[in-house]
This record gives C-alpha cells, sequence and structure tokens, in this order.
C-alpha cells in the first residue's frame, strides 16, 4: 500500500490503498500458488473462498487446520480501477447503471459495435465510468465493467439455479456429445454446491421485504392459474428452500407457514422470485447486502493484512493488483509418462511487467503454482486462444458462445379488488418454462415484477424493488400516497442452444489490435433456427399472464419487445467443460485438458446455458473449483462430521465372470480427483502430473466383494513412485485434510517404486509388486499400526520395466489380496482388520490410481478393468 494514502481532488483513496497492492509489490513478495487473471464477479468470489479454505490460524480455524499447506498465497490481477466498494444498488441514489439494452440517456454510449464506437470517436473512452468493450462483433454488446468486482457490482439480482433438465448427460435433439454436463459436476452441484451458493447469495432467504398482502394475492393467483399456463414447468422441480424460510422467516411468514392461509401454499412459495438481495446472518451480525463480490474481497483482503502484519508482504496471502491487463501467458512442455507433452505455463506478461512462476513455493521444486482465468467467457477464451492455441485441442477454445434470449413486456393493470392497500407494495415472482422444438427442450422463464403505486404514467414497476432507502424521508413520501394502479414488467429470458457456429476467434491477420497490440477477439453470434419458435412461445405466455394473473382487458395489445443478443451480460459456453479431452476444453474440474496447470473460473466452461444467468451457477461451480485446487479447506477436526458429499449408488451385485471396464482410452468418465496432483487422458492413458502432496483418481463404480482388478501401467524413470490403491472408502467421506490419503488407511496400495523408498529404504515390502507396507512374515522391520503378519503371506518384488508397458493383476478375494506383476507373483497378504478394506451395503469401496508428491514421478494406466469372481 501507499504512505501516504493517495488524495485526488475530492477523496482520499483508503479503500483502493487498503484493499490493493502494485504489481511491484506482488512480484517482490515472492510466488504464488494460485493466480487469477480477473477480478470481476467470479473471480473475486474464488480468491476469498480460497483464502478462507487456505486459513491455518486465527478467527474460524479449526484446531488442526496447521496441517493445511504454508502460507498457501493467492494472487489477483485485474485489468480495471478499485472504482466501488459495493453494489450500485447498495449506494443511494449513485445512479451508475449498466448498459441498458437499447441507448438512451441513461446509456448513451452502449451497447454498440466496436466499428460503431470507432466511427463516433468513442472506442478509447470508459462508458459509464469503467465500461468498454474489447472485442469486434456485429451484433451490439454491453462489454465489460473494467473494475474491481466487474459487473457484479451492477447485476440484477435474479438468481434462479439450473433444472436437472438444463444440464444434459445424454444427447437430445441438438444437444449432442460435445456439450454434454460431466455427471461428477451434477452431482457435487446437487449435493453440496447448490446449497452453499443459496447461501452466499441469498436466495435461500426468504423474501420478507416484499411479503405483504399484493405479493400474496399474486403468489396465490398464479399458482392457482399455474397449471394452464402454456409450458409451464411442474412446481415440484423448482429448488424448494422452505426448509432455510423455517429459520429465517420473518414473523408474518413464520405465521404463514404454521397456519398455510389456503392449500398448497408451502409449494406455492417456490412461485416466489429468487432474489439474492440479503443474507440472513447470526444474531447479532447485520445482514449481508446484495451479491457482489467486492465486499468479498475487501474482507480477504483486509484479513490477510491481519494474518501477515503491515509490511510483511512475503507472508501476505492475498494480494489484489488493479489496473494491471494481463496480456499473455508464457507456456512450457511437460513431458508425461509416455513421452507425450502437454503444456505447464511458466510466465504471465502483463501491462506492467512479466511474472515468473517458475521459482519453487515454500522452498519446495513440487509445489507448482496454477493459473485461472476469469476474465468472463469472451475474453477469457481470447486469453486461451493467444496463449495456448498450439494444443491438441485448441480448435475446440472459443465454440459454442452462448448467450440469452430476452424479451420484455411492460404494461399497467387495474389494482386486484378487495385489497384496498393504503401504500405502495411490491410483488415479485418467477415462472418457468420449458417447449421440445425440433426435439430439444427449450428452457425459458419469467421474472414478474409487480407494484401498486399511485396513478400516473411510465411504467414504475421496479420503483420499489432493489432500493437502498437510507433516510426517513424518504419512507413517509412513499406511504403517504395510496396506490391506484399495478405497473408489471414481464421479464422472459430463454435459453439459446449450443451452436458451434457461435464463436470466439482470434484472427491471424486481425485489422484491429488493442493497446497492447494484440489481435482482438473476433465474436460471432446469431440466432438459431429454433429462435422464432421459441420467441412465439414467449408471447403466447407473456400475454397468457397479463391476461390470467393481471387482469389485463386487451392483453393481444400489449408491446413485447426483443433485446439484442449481446445485451444480456450472459456470456458462455467458450470453455465448455467435458470428460472428452477431444470433444471439450476443459476437464469436469475446470482445468484445461493439455495445460496442466491452466484452469477457467467463469462461465465459460458451461456446456448449456439454460434460461438462468450465470452468477448463482458460476458461484456453485466456483466454490466446487475451490474444493479441487485447495482440497485441505474441507479437512474437519475430530468429532464433527465431514461436508456433504457425493456417494454412488451401490448397485446390484453383478455375475461371477462379469467383466467391467473401468477406463474406456478416451475419457475421464465415471473417474474424479482427490487431494492434489492431477491426471491427463492423452495417448489413450491416465497420465498424472504430481504436486507437492498426495493425489488420488479414483472410479467411481463400487466394487464388489471379490474381484480382479487388471490394468498396464508405464513410468519413465527408475525410481518413479506411483501405486494402485484397492478397496477404499469414498475419499470424501472421512473429513481428511487431504483426502486421498484416506485410500491409504481405509484401504491397500499396491506400488510401483523399484527403489523401495521408504523408512528404512529398500524394504521389500515398500518396492514394486508389494501391498504397500503391511507385515509380511520375516519382516527386518514392522512397520508400526498395523496387525502382525499371517503365516503364508509373502512380497516378492520385481523391478517395473522403465520406458515400457507393465501388467499388473491384483485379485481381492474376502480378506485375501494377490499380486502379479508382469506373470510373477509378487505378494499375498491376509487383511486380518474387519473394518479395512471390506465393503458394507452403505459404504461402498473403491479402487484408484496414484500420483506421488514428486513432480517429476509421472505415471501412465492403461486398460483398467475388473472380473467379478
Amino acid at each position: 500500500m501507499a504512505v501516504p494514502t493517495p488524495q485526488t481532488i475530492f477523496s482520499r483513496d483508503v479503500l483502493g490503498n487498503y484493499v490493493c497492492n502494485t504489481f511491484a509489490e506482488a512480484r517482490a513478495s515472492g510466488p504464488f500458488d494460485a493466480i487469477i487473471i480477473g477480478g470481476g464477479t467470479f473471480g473475486l468470489a474464488l480468491a476469498e473462498n480460497l483464502f478462507f479454505r487456505a486459513r491455518r490460524f486465527g478467527a474460524g480455524a479449526y484446531p488442526g487446520d496447521g496441517i493445511k499447506p504454508t502460507n498457501y498465497r493467492i494472487l489477483v490481477l485485474e485489468a480495471g480501477p478499485f472504482v466501488l466498494p459495493a453494489h450500485t444498488q447498495d449506494i443511494p441514489n449513485l445512479r451508475l447503471f449498466a448498459p441498458n439494452p437499447t441507448r438512451s440517456a441513461d446509456s448513451p454510449v452502449l451497447p454498440a459495435t466496436r466499428q460503431q464506437l470507432i466511427a463516433e470517436g468513442r472506442d478509447r473512452q470508459a462508458a459509464l465510468e469503467n465500461w468498454g468493450l474489447p472485442w469486434n462483433s456485429a451484433e451490439a454488446f454491453g462489454g465489460l465493467a473494467y473494475c474491481i468486482g466487474g459487473r457484479s457490482l451492477y447485476w440484477g439480482g435474479w438468481s434462479p439455479e439450473y433444472l436437472t433438465s438444463e444440464m444434459h448427460t445424454v444427447p437430445i435433439g441438438q444437444v449432442t456429445v460435445r456439450t454434454l454436463w460431466p455427471g461428477n459436476v451434477i452431482a457435487d452441484l446437487r449435493t453440496r454446491f447448490y446449497q452453499e451458493a443459496v447461501e452466499q447469495t441469498g436466495v435461500s432467504t426468504s423474501n420478507d421485504f416484499i411479503n405483504g398482502r399484493l405479493h400474496d394475492h399474486y403468489r396465490q393467483q398464479l399458482f392457482a392459474i399455474y397449471a394452464g399456463v402454456p409450458d409451464a414447468v411442474p412446481v415440484n422441480e423448482y429448488p424448494d428452500y422452505t426448509a432455510y424460510f423455517a429459520l429465517y422467516a420473518g414473523p408474518r411468514l413464520q405465521a404463514q407457514l404454521a397456519v398455510p392461509p389456503y392449500p398448497g401454499f408451502v409449494q406455492s412459495l417456490r412461485l416466489d422470485a429468487p432474489l439474492a438481495v440479503q443474507t440472513e446472518t447470526r444474531p447479532g451480525f447485520f445482514a449481508l447486502n446484495k451479491l457482489g463480490s467486492v465486499p468479498l474481497a475487501i474482507a480477504a483482503a483486509r484479513e490477510a493484512v491481519v494474518e501477515s502484519g503491515v509490511g510483511n508482504d512475503a507472508m501476505k496471502r492475498l494480494m489484489i493488483v488493479p489496473n494491471c491487463h494481463v496480456t499473455r501467458l508464457t507456456l512450457r512442455p511437460y513431458t508425461l509418462a509416455t513421452g507425450v507433452n502437454v503444456q505447464e505455463i511458466v510466465g504471465i506478461d502483463t501491462s506492467d511487467g512479466q511474472l515468473d512462476l517458475s521459482p519453487p513455493i515454500a522452498g519446495n521444486t513440487n509445489r507448482r503454482p496454477i493459473v485461472i482465468l476469469t476474465l468472463g467467457a469472451i475474453e477469457s477464451a481470447r486469453m486461451a486462444l493467444l496463449s495456448a492455441g498450439g494444443v491438441q485441442n485448441a480448435n475446440e477454445m472459443g465454440r459454442n458462445l452462448m448467450v440469452h434470449v430476452r424479451k420484455n413486456a411492460a404494461f399497467t393493470a387495474p389494482l386486484p379488488a378487495g385489497l384496498a392497500l393504503a401504500r405502495p407494495e411490491v410483488s415479485a415472482l418467477f415462472l418457468r418454462c420449458r417447449r421440445v422444438i425440433n426435439g430439444t427442450p427449450v428452457h425459458f422463464h419469467f421474472q414478474i415484477t409487480a407494484s401498486a403505486v399511485p396513478p400516473g404514467t411510465g411504467n414504475r414497476a421496479d420503483m420499489l424493488l432493489f432500493r437502498k432507502i437510507p433516510d426517513l424521508e424518504d419512507v413517509r413520501r412513499l406511504g403517504e400516497t395510496a396506490p391506484g394502479q399495478v405497473d408489471v414488467v414481464i421479464r422472459a429470458i430463454g435459453e439459446m442452444l449450443p451452436n458451434v457456429a457461435n464463436n470466439v476467434t482470434v484472427p491471424q491477420q486481425p485489422a484491429d489490435l488493442d493497446e497492447y497490440l494484440l489481435p482482438r477477439a473476433s465474436v460471432a453470434i446469431a440466432r438459431g433456427p429454433e429462435d422464432a419458435a421459441l420467441q412465439a412461445a414467449i408471447d403466447q405466455a407473456t400475454r397468457h399472464l397479463a391476461q390470467n394473473l393481471f387482469a389485463h382487458p386487451n392483453p393481444a395489445a400489449i408491446p413485447i419487445a426483443l433485446d439484442g443478443l449481446g445485451t444480456t451480460f450472459h456470456e458462455s459456453g467458450t470453455l465448455r467443460m467435458g470428460e472428452d479431452p477431444t470433444q471439450s476444453v476443459v476437464n469436469a474440474d475446470g482445468q484445461f485438458h493439455f495445460v496442466t496447470n491452466l484452469y477457467a473460473g467463469d462461465a465459460a466452461v458451461l456446456p448449456t446455458c439454460g434460461s438462468a444467468n450465470p452468477v448463482i451457477n458460476g458461484i456453485a461451480l466456483q466454490r466446487r473449483l475451490a474444493k479441487r485446487v485447495f482440497p485441505e479447506g474441507d479437512g474437519v477436526p475430530a468429532g464433527r462430521p465431514p461436508r456433504p458429499y457425493f456417494q454412488p449408488l451401490v448397485p446390484a451385485a453383478p455375475p461371477a465372470g462379469a467383466v467391467i471396464n473401468l477406463f474406456d482410452g478416451a475419457t475421464l468418465r465415471n473417474w474424479r480427483m482427490a487431494g492434489r496432483g492431477t491426471f491427463h487422458v492423452i495417448d489413450g492413458a491416465l497420465q498424472s502430473v504430481p504436486s507437492f502432496d498426495l493425489g488420488l483418481l479414483w472410479c467411481t463404480i463400487p466394487m464388489p466383494a471379490d474381484f480382479r482388478l487388471e490394468l498396464e501401467f508405464f513410468i519413465r524413470l527408475f525410481e518413479t513412485n506411483a501405486g494402485v490403491f484397492v478397496c477404499f472408502r469414498n475419499p470424501d467421506s472421512r473429513g481428511y485434510y487431504n483426502p486421498a490419503w484416506s485410500a491409504a488407511d481405509t484401504g491397500f496400495e499396491v506400488q510401483i517404486d523399484n527403489s523401495g523408498s521408504g523408512q528404512p529404504p529398500g524394504l521389500a515390502k515398500y518396492r514394486t509388486g508389494a501391498v504397500y507396507n503391511v507385515n509380511y512374515p520375516g519382516d527386518p522391520v514392522l512397520s508400526p499400526g498395523v496387525p502382525p503378519s499371517t503365516p503364508g503371506d509373502y512380497v516378492n518384488p520385481q523391478n517395473a520395466v522403465v520406458l515400457g508397458w507393465n501388467q499388473y493383476r491384483i485379485d481381492v478375494q474376502n480378506n485375501l489380496i494377490t499380486v502379479t506383476l508382469n506373470g510373477v507373483n509378487t505378494a499375498r497378504y491376509t487383511n486380518p482388520d474387519p473394518n479395512r478394506g471390506r465393503p458394507a451395503p452403505n459404504d461402498p469401496v473403491f479402487v484408484g490410481l496414484q500420483s506421488y508428491s514428486n513432480y517429476s514421478y509421472t505415471a501412465a494406466f492403461r486398460n483398467i478393468r475388473i472380473t467379478v469372481l
């Protein structure tokens, strides 16, 4: 921070100076573990989440958190300045807006195309203080907010989560194998991360601030006519937040929950608008305001100073650098076990100089940094294309750009008879629809706002919604005039289906370079063949609602305006996730398939976009990414239950002799990563990139009681350390700081290590072919904490072939494990522990592959299958 704090004509820059650092300060402070490029909605939320997950001491830390990696440091690089400390609607009467769907007095510059801005001489001027348009397109766009917090300072607050039908796992219509959702992602969202996202945004908190007689009337009326609304999704498919309402609802809603005013009342609450307006906290604390990522960043950045002490930048675990434009990432090859290369980021070029990522972190050469792109779907794709455009699947980068189809209807309706409202009131409701168009289910929803206001001109439906009133005078003024009409706005948001023709590219011979002489992105976006039918469905439902919900006398006369495709700010899909590296850009964890330390952390990863805006779904995915990046943050001390986790269903027992392929040779389907390190699917094999602690790639198919596991493995170095785990419990079920280690304690490792590293080194039970670290007859050194040996057991280690494929056969029968390596019997071990390595009806066991804690010890595995014994 600068000393003294800088001062402008009017202000002292206290917030900027106390929250942010310069690039020079960050570079001089030493290496970082995670570098987040883009300090907007998702970048700052991710930084805050990682910061607190990595906390080892202080308020909120548990006993035992000291086992977490020391001084885990996060750097955020943002091209824009620090502008506002919170959402614009949390700052009264500021009158700073996001660009409107069309140019207006409030938004005279955007939306536009760059060509239009250039012709007007406005292409290098900030619009609305900090908005700009960095890409070329024939379609007008609203652009990006260049500031700390980005568009999170302006967003509307409607936050629906995806329906299950919006996350496809099988092809249907225009949804092909290229745009399917990984099953692991859906399972984790439903099990845990949607719950965390709705709590963080406040969607799970009841809308007590609009819960009046007007809202009660329209909610009940919508529920009554619901069955007749064209294409309405069954209400029981909506998320149910009533469990939260029982905790947080105000007295009025609590009374209604206790004595429902009409049949179906509790179910009708699902039609309340999912508004991210405020979050309930604990007694004695103020409620959190509307979600914007800047308050999260302020809290984490100031806590980082408390932890490290003023002036101790090397120990400051979070730094936020504004006005730093990242231009390109520097890559070098990393050779995997079979000799094929992936890429590794070793440097970041910025407007302020280069950041070298090659030095060891905390003195550990195996502790490598990761880089996460959160620039927004278009600019994240541009960065990936500029930096990693030579990787095997680069042709998939930028494809599948999606936005939303949006239409709006504003009208005035009569006051509901019999309400006799004495003061203005507001209602906000939410309706989901789905229509099959040309064989594809297409989703759309309605955000309905209605305000009972005094008679007058001009639609004032939003007058009472999302408005901070800090003074008694405004409150009195709003309550002095009885309403005489209801002003209504029905906003429809429709799904855009995947289309490879909608894309982001970086021209090889660009006509337009940015201020750093790099080519700008070129964006192609057009309405699809289903668009006309979707608009017709929207119009039909809108007029039905106007007539049957609001008693409009002539719904056919209501104008329904169509917004431009580039004006919704909902860009997504350009770096879509998937299980097949040839048909997607990143894996289920957001990691690039062919760049080992590069991740995407924004809406670019979405395979399909549904009808919901990306915020709550992106926050849920961001929290899932944080768990993957810093798994130790889920560690819980003894006596506390583990966090919610996904447990695969145990299938019916397969018949003896059945052969089940666990790896298809091409995708990560049925596999997920725990702990540190990672695996790439390349060259027909699962190939590890180790890190500074143990990693485990485990197959999510539960194992039968008796089975034979067969696989091949490949190592490049004689001393490579790897392994195969069998019969372990779900790694997330035990609350370990590094869940990979649970496989060693609840199951058994069949070792891959010709050198026999261990204490003391070279023992037979530490070498390739052994069931690792158990006691065998005649052991010169006994392993502590495990049962004594069983007569008849043996270990006969053999060296694995280097630079060639080796074959393991591992038989598990009752409590007996036998191992064969390349046709030689290498181990027989009898397990006397009834609590280890044995399946239970609701606690199955699994198999997995080890990634050791040495960056050089890459190993490959293929032809992985089991035979039921």
